[in-house]
């Protein structure tokens, strides 16, 4: 599991990066939904599905 989430923070978009810390509540909240989704799925075991990766 370590390595599947290092493999999935590698591959944040470059929008969640930014919006995360950015200051702009609306622009964090989506980036924080969006991460929280990834996890989510990772933790469930699809996260082929979620990144856009088959298989």
């Amino acid at each position: 599991m370590d390595s599947q989430l290092t493999a999935l923070l590698r591959r944040l978009p470059d929008w969640m990066r930014r919006d995360i810390a950015a200051t702009d509540p609306a622009r964090r909240e989506r980036a924080e939904e969006a991460l929280h989704a990834m996890l989510l799925a990772l933790i469930q075991g699809t996260a082929g599905s979620v990144s856009g990766q088959d298989g």
